[in-house]
């Protein structure tokens, strides 16, 4: 690939020497910008060269800021981060500073190591809450930049709720590491006790389903109002959102398959994995349409396997007071048909209470409005 010569070296007739003269970094900027699609490797070295040389704020916050994006697409999120704060220093309006900060909170969000293993770590996962806390700062400081990005504000609230769930989780490994040292030496309780965990458990995981499928809906939604005037940015913006959807997808069958999920729950688990794939390859492609299509469906099975998980908490629960009724049996039938019309009953209500949640969402055309505080 040839490329293009940023250095002229004149020939003078100075001793029959000749003198190196630098291009001027204004000529440098344009010549990354040009070239950046097609050898992204040197376009970086030209935007160092740019950082190094200029004194104009105004050419040091376009070269930090390309950088970024480039080494984003190299998925070297640590230095793409380090550009997008340079980006924010060097911003001379609003506008700049809240493309550089909100490109700085997807940086750092991808940056951090949220794999199975760590997900299993109570320790691990209070350093993974610390990190989402500095993108919470990164995306909020986004938004009072410019009030009016919806963006930064809807990523300020994902943000939030992934650090909500991920502190419940980190609570309820502590109680069961608690629970589990009170239980040495009560061979007699272990049982009974190992059972009401797994319960909370299930119950744990039914929520989070319910809630990865809320935000894949509001994903579908997005791409829905995207359809008829949708910005390269924005696109990008929302590729990158259903992309860390995908991760944490992948990261909740993790803890479902080693917990023993029920395999009715898995299954419609990989159907919505499989969705978002096809989602995030429509989105990547340019094609709205498709992607809503995927995201919808991927919500839909995420909303299955939620009540799959809640159907298997409660089947438990049945076995359980099943197996302690003994030989009252012949008494006990009227209390056992009771408990499976309530069982009925509570399956029917979690239907309805969806099947008006995903009507409401169809119904709006737009995303549901962001509790502000700022």
């Amino acid at each position: 690939m040839m490329r293009v010569v940023l250095s002229v070296l004149i020939a003078l007739s100075f001793g029959g020497q000749a003198v190196a003269r630098s291009v001027e970094p204004s000529l440098s900027l344009d010549s990354a910008m040009k070239i950046q699609s097609m050898d992204p490797v040197y376009a970086i070295e030209l935007y160092d060269e740019v950082l190094e040389q200029s004194v104009l704020d105004r050419e040091r916050n376009i070269a930090a800021f390309n950088r970024g994006v480039l080494l984003m697409e190299a998925e070297d999120a640590a230095a793409g981060a380090d550009s997008f704060r340079l980006a924010a220093r060097y911003a001379a309006t609003n506008a700049q500073r809240r493309d550089a900060l909100f490109n700085l909170g997807h940086a750092l969000n991808a940056g951090i190591d949220m794999s199975g293993e760590m997900m299993m770590d109570p320790e691990k996962i209070g350093e993974i809450i610390d990190s989402l806390g500095t993108v919470e700062r990164a995306f909020l400081d986004a938004a009072r930049a410019d009030p009016k990005h919806v963006a930064s504000k809807q990523n300020v609230e994902r943000v939030r709720k992934q650090i909500q769930q991920l502190q419940d989780m980190k609570e309820q490994f502590e109680q069961q590491q608690e629970a589990q040292d009170q239980e040495q030496g009560e061979q007699g309780e272990q049982g009974e006790q190992g059972e009401g965990g797994e319960g909370g458990e299930s119950g744990n995981a039914a929520q989070q389903l319910q809630e990865l499928a809320d935000q894949q809906r509001e994903q579908a939604q997005e791409s829905e109002s995207a359809q008829e005037n949708q910005s390269e940015q924005s696109q990008q913006e929302r590729s990158e959102q259903q992309k860390e959807l995908n991760q944490q997808t992948q990261q909740m069958r993790e803890q479902m398959e080693q917990s023993g999920a029920d395999s009715e729950a898995m299954d419609e688990l990989e159907d919505a994995m499989e969705a978002q794939q096809e989602a995030q390859d429509a989105l990547e492609r340019g094609d709205d349409e498709a992607a809503a299509e995927k995201q919808q469906e991927a919500a839909d099975a995420l909303d299955r396997a939620a009540q799959r998980v809640q159907e298997s908490q409660q089947q438990d629960e049945s076995d359980q007071q099943d197996g302690q009724s003994g030989q009252g049996e012949d008494q006990s039938g009227d209390g056992e048909e009771q408990a499976i019309d309530e069982v009925a009953q509570q399956l029917l209500d979690r239907e309805r209470d969806q099947r008006e949640r995903r009507q409401v969402y169809r119904a709006t055309g737009r995303p549901v409005k962001v509790e502000e505080d700022w």
